[in-house]
């Protein structure tokens, strides 16, 4: 993967909107409030790179895939594949 941080944000983007997608069905009204939050913080990613500021750009969607593997691990989602857990 290219360390150059706009290339790098574009690559988490098309992974993280596939994984926020995925983790919608979760029927937890608490793990929904995470994702959420992922989604604001994909939402700063897009206009931090639209606005020219790729590094803060990049931060923001780390945040995102951070929330988001949270629920991984505590095992209320597998963002990699369709499988949900109680």
């Amino acid at each position: 993967m290219s360390e150059d941080p706009g290339e790098r944000t574009r690559a988490y983007l098309t992974a993280i909107e596939k994984s926020i997608k995925l983790a919608e069905t979760i029927g937890n009204a608490d793990a929904l409030r995470v994702v959420d939050y992922a989604k604001r913080y994909v939402a700063d990613s897009k206009y931090f790179l639209e606005t020219g500021k790729p590094t803060t750009a990049l931060a923001s969607v780390a945040y995102a895939e951070g929330l988001l593997d949270s629920l991984s691990i505590i095992g209320m989602v597998d963002t990699k594949t369709p499988t949900h857990r109680s």
